[in-house]
């Protein structure tokens, strides 16, 4: 509560104002200060959501660069280089004028995503899977229908792991859509709308450049309450398998061929190529020789199991150093 003045004081409050001694400021309560807000660039995501996202993409930047070095066979190296808030039109006006675009859908969402890639970068890659060197300073120009195809194919496949990136958080699905060079051509959101983007770093061989990923709002609105870092940290936790089992899991899915070997007869060429129907070829009998894919790791006697042919385990073959 506010101090009461009494008489005496505001008497004397009065002559001092008369007299000059004191100024009408001096006495007055000091203004708040107020922090300008621009309501045409709404702030919408915290900083502690900016942060999981930012860790979220961090993942996305390993797999991404393990799977275009893999594709182009050179030297890949993609970091983060900044993860930002801004409305559609900033983004917009922030890419060159001609570039490359590859549009995608989000589902269950109804909106779609766009990842920008500098031009050099682009032309990168292409010289790569082209069998150049890489090279991107003889370029200059729009992507041929080829080239289009390479592009489509080279990133619609790096996009199916951007759902494994977010699946702690949602079950998302990426599917590419179209690419475009002109960003005018482009409206995934109205011009006022919050964007964030994610700007990549990108060094293929000797080329630097960048990609920046846009994801608009109606994207990431239904993941915000999601996005904090307790919740975050939690979700991770509970999904956290070791990387053995991860292995193991991988490993029990591989199908191998296992071939049963009856036996073994050497024919001269003339005798092949004389073969008629019904005639017979003596082979050299034992025990069936068991491969599993070019090595004979086993031997078995043959029978029948339920009307099928089958073979049965009499003796596990055991080479040093093979660990089986």
């Amino acid at each position: 509560m506010a101090e009461i003045l009494s008489q005496q004081e505001i008497d004397a409050l009065l002559s001092a104002f008369n007299n000059g001694e004191l100024q009408a400021s001096d006495v007055t309560e000091k203004h708040k200060k107020v922090k300008v807000y621009d309501f045409k660039r709404a702030m919408r995501y915290s900083k502690e959501q900016l942060r999981s996202i930012t860790r979220i993409h961090e993942n996305f930047t390993r797999l991404m660069t393990s799977y275009l070095s893999a594709q182009l066979r050179t030297f890949v190296k993609i970091d983060i280089d900044l993860v930002d808030q801004v409305n559609y039109h900033e983004f917009i006006a922030s890419i060159p004028a001609r570039t490359i675009l590859n549009v995608f859908e989000v589902e269950p969402t109804d909106g779609k995503m766009v990842m920008e890639i500098n031009p050099q970068v682009a032309y990168a890659i292409l010289e790569r899977l082209l069998g150049g060197q890489g090279d991107p300073s003889t370029r200059n120009g729009t992507l041929t229908e080829i080239e289009t195809v390479l592009m489509q194919k080279i990133f619609s496949r790096a996009f199916d792991m951007y759902s494994d990136v977010w699946k702690n958080i949602a079950n998302i699905k990426v599917k590419w859509e179209d690419i475009e060079s002109n960003p005018q051509f482009i409206q995934i959101a109205s011009p006022n709308d919050t964007v964030i983007i994610i700007a990549l770093r990108t060094t293929i061989g000797e080329t630097t450049g960048r990609m920046t990923l846009c994801l608009p709002h109606l994207i990431v609105e239904p993941m915000l309450p999601k996005l904090s870092t307790h919740q975050w940290l939690s979700a991770m936790s509970k999904t956290n398998v070791p990387q053995q089992d991860i292995l193991k899991q991988n490993l029990d899915t591989i199908n191998i061929p296992v071939i049963a070997e009856i036996g073994k007869a050497t024919l001269p060429v003339s005798d092949l190529f004389n073969l008629q129907i019904g005639d017979v070829i003596g082979i050299e009998t034992g025990k069936l020789e068991i491969r599993v894919g070019h090595l004979t790791r086993f031997l078995g006697n043959p029978g029948l199991q339920k009307g099928h042919y089958a073979v049965q385990i009499d003796q596990v073959i055991n080479t040093e150093g093979d660990g089986i």
